[in-house]
């Protein structure tokens, strides 16, 4: 498949990531944007660039540093970031709260090494020893040198699919990809995902003490001992590492405690699969970009957890406080995407929420789309639209997150000079070479898709969508090839010949039932997506029968 094609055109892993479960969103705890404060610190995911793209607020990068939390460089340069990382946002002191304008941009990814699982069925991977969950909304780069070769280039990995996993043990491992991750700190309970990512990297391995942030941990510390934590399924040495507290040295053997944020790095590799590790240098991390008691902070992320008695919920390894959210507000579910704006209570390690808004949903239905766009108009507000996309309107908004593929070199360059972003979307778009658009939506209740991500590809002829089945109108299966099965997904319909119908293991002639999780790609026209009987990549229904994981964004 070439370097551009749609991954999920051949992959189960990532096609149920798209593919959620029915049933429509849960109520937000409080839908309004305008409850986001942008003059707040803010910590979030990248949705695009022109300026930088956070929280739904655009930032001003004119004057901004970089800055990177683990190697202490600072640069004036927005070259190094991608959409999908997340960053923590300072605004400047006169910043406007309508275009408020960035002092500094931090980034901390929360894993760097090898990849050594990979379990589609569950859409994880272990990195570092931490358990990392992919959902519909993961971003994927790959800024291996062969990407960009003349000569002999190599396909760009899209998708978990693409993924190496380590094989072997010990001296006679052989590594599997090296990413970086960047995302969300999540639960710390074993066997559960320690990290939720927005962003997986990948990049060539890096030379044996290039760096001694070759290598990378940053979670919650849940064991201590001399000289010596556990973050995740990681257990760290520290007897020769330079520990910091807020930036001033401290002795290992002291430095840290249970349920503190601690970041482990080390120019060389652990043995693997990565289960120890020896600890080159150590800091206390930050769940917040500030720790001022009483600032107003903005932050992103996914729900760990609930509580009713006292109303309160954890995000990032952070308490969110929601007693003083207005009478009648429904708290967020495990596995919900959320910003949560408040203020910074004493101790630095919880938040007194003001705002709490629903970003994503676990137990929405999400969809995935690739195709031509056909239209694009002006939404009911500003910086917002509507897309059609397979005959499918579907709403981009300041929280899509936009990334121009289209070119084979498309993730080497400034992106200052290639601003996809919600401002410029319906013109940026028409002036695309490529009009052909990955899409992932969620729908709510009432069936409206919203985009979580939209990338543009190069021109192709792959048409498809992922999801679940329709129950009305009810599935029509054929037994005979020339007599075409019916059905739909989210209100697309899709004729296919039989024999292009597969299960996972690749048996032929099957049947397609309501509720089944369903990747169909063929040719669309005239409202239909057609399906021949000669099955290829691009060309072919494959059912993964009903879910047996309703979301991999519910935990």
């Amino acid at each position: 498949m070439k370097y551009h094609h749609l991954v999920w055109a051949v992959s189960a892993s990532l096609l149920l990531a798209l593919a959620g479960c029915g049933g429509g969103s849960s109520v937000a705890v409080d839908a309004t944007p305008s409850g986001a404060n942008p003059g707040a610190t803010s910590s979030g995911v990248i949705t695009a660039f022109g300026s930088v793209f956070v929280n739904g607020h655009e930032f001003s990068t004119v004057n901004a540093r970089v800055m990177d939390d683990d190697s202490g460089n600072a640069v004036s340069s927005t070259v190094g970031l991608e959409v999908g990382m997340v960053v923590d946002v300072k605004p400047a002191m006169a910043s406007s709260t309508s275009h408020p304008e960035a002092s500094e941009l931090h980034v901390h990814p929360l894993a760097r090494g090898y990849v050594d699982s990979s379990d589609s069925a569950a859409g994880t991977l272990t990195v570092m020893g931490q358990r990392v969950q992919l959902t519909s909304a993961t971003n994927f780069s790959d800024h291996r040198a062969c990407v960009a070769a003349t000569l002999n280039p190599c396909s760009a990995v899209t998708g978990q699919s693409g993924l190496l996993a380590t094989s072997g043990a010990g001296v006679s491992a052989v590594a599997g990809s090296y990413v970086t991750v960047h995302g969300y700190l999540f639960g710390t309970t074993p066997g559960t995902a320690n990290i939720v990512a927005t962003l997986v990297a990948l990049a060539d391995a890096p030379a044996s003490g290039a760096s001694d942030v070759n290598f990378k941990a940053e979670g919650v510390v849940t064991a201590t001992a001399s000289s010596a934590l556990t973050i995740g399924g990681l257990s760290v040495n520290l007897s020769n590492a330079v520990c910091r507290v807020a930036g001033v040295a401290s002795d290992c053997s002291s430095a840290f405690s249970s349920g503190q944020v601690v970041a482990v790095m080390a120019a060389l590799a652990p043995s693997l699969p990565a289960t120890t590790f020896m600890a080159e240098k150590a800091r206390k991390g930050s769940k917040l970009a500030v720790d001022a008691v009483g600032a107003t902070v903005e932050v992103e992320g996914s729900v760990a957890s609930v509580s009713t008695a006292p109303a309160a919920f954890v995000v990032r390894g952070m308490k969110i406080d929601a007693s003083a959210l207005p009478a009648g507000s429904s708290l967020p579910a495990v596995g919900d995407i959320v910003r949560v704006v408040g203020t910074l209570a004493s101790g630095g390690q919880s938040v007194t929420a003001s705002s709490v808004t629903l970003l994503h949903a676990a137990a929405s239905a999400s969809v995935g789309l690739e195709g031509d766009a056909s239209a694009v108009a002006a939404g009911a507000s500003a910086n917002s639209y509507l897309l059609t996309l397979l005959g499918q309107p579907v709403a981009v908004t300041a929280q899509t997150r936009l990334a121009d593929r289209s070119t084979r070199d498309w993730d080497h360059r400034d992106p200052a000079s290639n601003p996809f972003n919600i401002s410029t979307f319906q013109t940026y778009l028409a002036a695309s070479p490529s009009q052909h658009l990955m899409v992932r939506a969620q729908s709510d209740a009432s069936g409206k898709l919203s985009a979580l991500s939209v990338t543009i590809v190069p021109a192709s002829s792959l048409t498809g969508v992922a999801g679940v089945v329709d129950a009305t109108p009810a599935p029509v299966n054929s037994a005979a090839t020339g007599s075409a099965s019916t059905f739909s997904i989210h209100g697309i319909a899709v004729s296919a010949d039989p024999v292009a119908i597969f299960r996972p293991r690749g048996n032929a002639m099957q049947s397609v039932a309501a509720g089944d999780e369903v990747l169909a790609l063929g040719t669309f026209a005239a409202g239909q997506l057609s399906v021949a009987a000669a099955a290829s990549r691009s060309n072919l229904v494959l059912d993964f029968g009903v879910p047996t994981r309703r979301d991999h964004d519910r935990f």
